[in-house]
């Protein structure tokens, strides 16, 4: 986590009057806050995009219902 976030979580739990949750923080401050993490540089794609299709597609599928009620695809 960057010292900024860290900072900002700080100051929304001050606003909202929660000491007890900022003297938790703060013992774990040192865990918590990394000065050698970097954002990641690579974002990886989707594995499907919108353009993808989707199940309404799929209309032709039939289905089966045995006596007990139990669906199965032809």
């Amino acid at each position: 986590m960057e010292p900024i976030t860290f900072d900002e979580i700080i100051s929304t739990l001050a606003k909202c009057g929660r000491a007890d949750l900022i003297s938790e923080l703060m013992i774990f401050e040192n865990k918590i806050v990394d000065p050698d993490w970097e954002p990641p540089s690579f974002i990886g794609r989707e594995p499907y995009s919108c353009s993808e299709g989707s199940a309404e597609e799929e209309s032709d599928i039939e289905v089966e219902v045995d006596e007990e009620g139990f669906h199965s695809l032809r």
